[in-house]
């Protein structure tokens, strides 16, 4: 098999300049949740989320967007999915990293994957940067002016999307858009794209209300949902990965592959 010269620490340091740690908002909680900094990494899995598949596989390091310890917990026992997930990782000896709002908001990173396969130009952050960081969420020209109905079925298409969900008048045309993956409905947002010129703002985990708060004020809205607006950050991350480790077994949950094909789009 060769000799393993990559640590888990190695790894860390190598994704966390693509997303630094830092920029993570103060509610994340991004980094290194389980495992050794000094353990050697040969084979290293890349998932949204760390599954019950995703602890199973034959890794060294499983690298997530979402974290499996979000909330404060008080125990770790067989008696949760949550507590029975860690224990399995422990004991199989497996670490575990994940990179959430970090990875949103670095350039290169998941709002920036979905921008790029929109074909979507003249990138702009949403909300201001509060530091060198790239800021959450994007805006963006078309390429060329497309009414609503068009341009969702074209956002569906290329997320694999069947049946995608839009709201507001299908004739109405889109110049600009707004964007952020995962869940990002919100006031806040929406004032933020309409101010910026967008007629229509890309997001998972559309509420009812929101639909009515952005409409209120002329902003279309398209439901790319939450797998589907982040599942092309998996790939990337293999990509840049590999980059980094050529040596490494690197690989893409195939979980998150099914997924995807559950929601294919169908010309």
């Amino acid at each position: 098999m060769g000799h393993v010269s990559q640590t888990v620490n190695d790894i860390v340091e190598y994704l966390e300049r693509l997303a630094p740690p830092s920029a993570a908002l103060e509610w994340d909680n991004s980094g290194l949740l389980i495992g050794e900094r000094d353990k050697p990494v040969r084979r290293i899995l890349v998932a949204l989320d760390c599954t019950d598949e995703a602890v199973l596989a034959d890794v060294d390091l499983i690298i997530t967007h979402h974290p499996l310890i979000f909330r404060p917990i008080k125990s770790v026992t067989s008696d949760s999915a949550l507590g029975r997930r860690i224990i399995t990782l422990i004991r199989r000896g497996v670490s575990l990293y994940s990179s959430h709002t970090n990875l949103d908001i670095a350039d290169g990173g998941v709002n920036d994957a979905l921008f790029n396969a929109l074909g979507l130009i003249d990138k702009e952050p949403l909300m201001p940067p509060d530091s060198d960081e790239a800021g959450l969420g994007r805006v963006g020209s078309l390429p060329a002016p497309s009414p609503l109905d068009e341009f969702a079925g074209f956002v569906g298409k290329t997320l694999g999307i069947r049946h995608i969900r839009y709201f507001g008048n299908p004739s109405t045309i889109i110049s600009r858009a707004g964007l952020i993956c995962g869940s990002g409905s919100g006031h806040e947002y929406f004032k933020e794209a309409s101010a910026k010129g967008c007629q229509a703002y890309i997001t998972g985990d559309i509420k009812y209300h929101d639909v009515q708060d952005a409409l209120e004020m002329g902003l279309c809205l398209i439901d790319a949902t939450h797998l589907g607006s982040e599942i092309l950050i998996v790939d990337k991350l293999v990509e840049y990965l590999r980059g980094g480790f050529p040596k490494a077994e690197i690989r893409a949950a195939e979980f998150d592959k099914r997924m995807e094909g559950w929601f294919g789009y169908n010309d």
